[in-house]
């Protein structure tokens, strides 16, 4: 692979391919270094790292748009160690991305707001789910609590190795209220 120096238009060097299989390096990841010393801000040779755009399996159409294949994730390794109930992650990823929660919100509705069969939150679940059917993330089915007590059990979801079972946030535990489903029809 080759790539042109961003300090000189006419300098197109080789890449080097990083091959230490980190999540940091996956395959398709190269090292670039322009060995010109001038025209480069610190006066010495340029190098840039060239990482892949992944497309995380299970995503595609509305939920690729929002980029739900790399923001659930980071949403999820804020937790990392602890299981945490799904209105846990639907809350976090509103409170980190409200202009798309509301989006959704406004093209599923939720269960906050007035019944529904298909909901914002169903949205987020079924993605989730997509995404955790490659191994990205741990899950099991478990009680569920406070709001979300009115479903028999809830998801649960964690970055692998799973925790312990022990090791979990709940939504009742979080103390939050629904504030965020109406701000985000505001």
């Amino acid at each position: 692979m080759r790539m042109y120096c961003p300090f000189h238009a006419d300098e197109d060097v080789a890449g080097v391919p990083v091959t230490d299989g980190t999540p940091e390096a996956p395959p398709g990841t190269y090292v670039f270094t322009c060995d010109r010393t001038s025209g480069h801000p610190s006066g010495t040779e340029h190098s840039w790292v060239h990482v892949p755009e992944l497309k995380m399996p299970g995503v595609s159409g509305l939920a690729e748009e929002l980029g739900l294949g790399v923001d659930l994730p980071r949403i999820l390794a804020g937790f990392r160690g602890r299981w945490v109930e799904y209105g846990v992650v639907e809350e976090a990823y509103a409170a980190a991305h409200p202009e798309n929660f509301a989006l959704l919100v406004q093209k599923y509705g939720h269960t906050t707001l007035e019944k529904t069969t298909y909901s914002a939150s169903t949205f987020l679940a079924r993605t989730l789910g997509n995404i955790g059917r490659g191994g990205a993330f741990a899950f099991w089915w478990g009680p569920a609590t406070g709001r979300w007590a009115y479903n028999s059990n809830i998801s649960w979801w964690a970055l692998p190795p799973a925790p312990p079972k022990d090791s979990r946030l709940s939504w009742e535990d979080t103390g939050k209220s629904m504030d965020y489903v109406h701000r985000a029809v505001r």
